[in-house]
């Protein structure tokens, strides 16, 4: 059975997972005083400021290379990203 356009297989517990995620990913781009611009661009390991920007407010789910990425961008570890959630 395929699914219609638009829908998610995302259960409302993973989209609240997301949204905390994309805060504590937020959080710390903010406490390095890193703006969007500064962690991605043509040259850098995220390369479009409107993916990041939808992952900091939880609209997307993340594979293991973005959040991979992402953790390198931050310049912290992938444990860091997780803590607290």
């Amino acid at each position: 059975m395929a699914l219609k356009k638009g829908t998610t297989l995302l259960s409302n517990a993973d989209k609240k997972t997301l949204a905390t995620l994309g805060t504590r990913i937020r959080e710390i781009r903010e406490k390095k005083k890193l703006t969007v611009y500064d962690v991605t661009g043509e040259d850098l390991l995220i390369k479009s400021r409107q993916h990041w920007q939808k992952i900091e407010a939880g609209q997307l789910s993340l594979t293991f290379v973005t959040f991979y990425k992402i953790a390198q961008s931050l310049e912290v570890s992938p444990t860091e990203l997780l803590k607290n959630l």
